[in-house]
């Protein structure tokens, strides 16, 4: 709990402004007995001459005199600061006029003859709100300064995170094109191309559950780990048991999981190895048939239990010169209408029927993402990647 500050009323600066010199003095006299530091004005132009050079806490102000009346100090006193506190000082005929003086910005307004301890009162609860408006805007401070620092980290790690997912990879053999857009700017979605030689690279397509910089730190130490794993251990549903090891010794008492889809492109053979752990089927668009293969997922959940070696396991596929592999987030499929209709694989199916051959991967995976954009008419609900691969 916060520590309280004693009430002190020395600390408050307060101005009385009364053209009655003698309720002045008897004004003045009771907020100095009170022990507060006053300052005193015969006018209303005394009273801006003051407020220019001195700063105030609260003010008291007489809302009749002779030139310039309580409405004048009031707009001058909260221009300067508008956590000044002022209190109007008024007939009971003019009640209305201080009414509308609270709606201008006034504090609290007295009528005439004053009570000394209304005044004490209400002086020392306008000391009270400037005391709480200032520690408010203090606080207020605190946090913009530090939501800006957030928000610099945050742009940094959007930075950082966007230099790691690779957008394109073309050889003789192949032309890789990704599109990522993440919900919130920074997510748990990632792919990498990992080229071993000129006839053989890993497609991988990642998804962390979760969004935000827990995710997005998650999923670039998993994909570190997983280029590692892939230098030693060419078999995917191998180095997806070993990623599920690491995962549970380094991560087990997180509540984060993955999903994850990596395709061995024999680029030689026209041969397609291909392992993943819960995640969406990635499809093998035929030119010829001008149907789809489905890739689907054999293994569970990244990070979820430990599971024996051999529960690992992997799949092949033979491909043709012009067709196309496609691996995607589950966010692709899952992406809903403002109807709450949702796209599917038939649909996404459908999308890439739609695209023009002859284009390079990353404008079809681009084409495929804004398709699936339009389809929601609103916010997207969960980071979206698709990871295009023309096989030649």
């Amino acid at each position: 709990m916060a520590e309280i500050t004693p009430y002190r009323p020395a600390e408050f600066s307060l101005l009385v402004v009364e053209d009655d010199p003698h309720l002045r003095r008897l004004f003045v006299e009771i907020l100095r007995r009170d022990a507060y530091h006053v300052l005193e004005a015969e006018s209303g132009e005394a009273a801006l001459a003051i407020l220019e050079r001195a700063a105030c806490d609260v003010v008291i102000s007489d809302m009749q005199m002779l030139q310039l009346s309580g409405l004048d100090v009031l707009h001058a006193a909260i221009s300067k600061d508008a956590n000044t506190q002022v209190i109007i000082v008024t007939g009971f005929a003019s009640v209305g006029t201080a009414v509308r003086a609270m709606r201008e910005g006034a504090y609290e307004y007295l009528t005439k003859p004053v009570q000394p301890e209304a005044l004490s009162v209400k002086v020392r609860n306008a000391c009270d709100r400037r005391r709480l408006l200032q520690t408010l805007a203090q606080h207020e401070a605190a946090l913009a300064a530090h939501h800006e620092m957030i928000e610099r980290d945050l742009l940094l790690a959007r930075q950082v995170q966007t230099s790691l997912v690779p957008t394109t990879f073309t050889s003789a053999l192949i032309d890789v094109g990704i599109t990522y857009i993440p919900m919130i700017g920074l997510g748990g979605d990632f792919a990498d191309i990992h080229v071993v030689d000129e006839n053989k690279v890993y497609l991988t397509v990642i998804d962390v559950t979760g969004h935000g910089i827990a995710a997005a730190l998650l999923v670039s130490r998993i994909c570190h780990e997983w280029r590692r794993l892939l230098q030693s251990t060419p078999d995917p549903a191998e180095g997806l048991w070993q990623l599920n090891e690491f995962f549970m010794r380094s991560f087990a008492d997180t509540p984060l999981f993955l999903t994850i889809m990596v395709v061995e492109c024999d680029l030689k053979t026209k041969m397609l190895r291909f392992a993943g752990s819960a995640h969406p089927a990635a499809l093998l668009w035929h030119s010829a048939s001008q149907g789809f293969t489905r890739l689907d997922s054999q293994n569970a959940i990244i990070g979820f239990a430990r599971t024996e070696r051999s529960a690992f396991r992997s799949g092949c596929l033979r491909y043709q010169p012009g067709d196309t592999l496609l691996l995607y987030t589950d966010g692709v499929v899952e992406a809903e209408s403002r109807e709450g209709k949702i796209l599917g694989l038939q649909g996404l199916q459908r999308v890439i029927r739609r695209q023009q051959r002859g284009e390079e991967a990353r404008t079809t995976a681009a084409s495929i993402i804004r398709e699936v954009v339009e389809f929601t008419h609103t916010e997207l609900g969960d980071d979206v990647l698709m990871m295009v691969a023309q096989l030649r």
